[in-house]
């Protein structure tokens, strides 16, 4: 019995359940599989773009950490420049000799120094205010000098209470002698003493 034979002999209803099972088969072997594949795809994708997110996120985090390291650096950079000008190792004396040596330089007559007691800076207690108030006499030119040269030192100092006249009066064409008073005001850091004076606090107590 050949194939045309067996098929003739099929009836409608068998015909249509082995189409059926056919079908089926054919489902389950070849489309089944490209809907899987399918959705593995779209699963990889969304992956990719959990990971491109993720990666934006974490570039966002390193450019904020590079700016706030670059910030903290400047900052540092900053604070040790003013250190410098505010040192914590200086007192009265410092500023005692500092003020000598610049009158010496600019020729002027150092007549009185009267140092005033150290007291913390009303602009913030972490700064404790230098002062010495000095009597100068010497020319026009030599008081200037004198002035000049204080603001090339690198270190904050102010000058206050200034007053400046002639002593006597002017001979021929010699230059007027001229007396100029001033209070002139440093600042010390006081970094290691606050430490000393919060734990103080501290153990006083309520």
């Amino acid at each position: 019995m050949n194939l045309t034979q067996v098929l003739n002999r099929i009836s409608t209803g068998r015909a249509l359940l082995i189409g059926l099972i056919l079908a089926a088969f054919y489902y389950f072997l070849f489309l089944d599989q490209g809907m899987a594949q399918k959705a593995q795809i779209k699963a990889a994708q969304q992956e990719i773009t959990t990971l491109q997110n993720q990666i934006k996120t974490n570039q966002a985090k390193l450019d904020r950490a590079e700016v706030y390291k670059k910030t903290a650096a400047e900052a540092g950079t900053s604070i040790n420049k003013l250190l410098a000008m505010i040192p914590e190792q200086f007192g009265v004396s410092d500023l005692e000799k500092i003020l000598s040596n610049e009158a010496k330089v600019a020729g002027s007559s150092l007549d009185n120094m009267q140092p005033d007691l150290p007291k913390i800076s009303t602009a913030a207690k972490e700064f404790e205010e230098i002062s010495v108030r000095i009597d100068l006499s010497g020319s026009f030119l030599q008081q200037m000098i004198f002035l000049s040269n204080l603001t090339k030192i690198p270190q904050i100092l102010i000058v206050r209470k200034f007053t400046m006249d002639m002593n006597g009066q002017q001979k021929g064409d010699e230059s007027p002698n001229i007396h100029m008073s001033a209070e002139i005001v440093a600042y010390r850091y006081r970094g290691s003493q606050l430490g000393g004076d919060a734990n103080k606090g501290n153990q006083q107590g309520p």
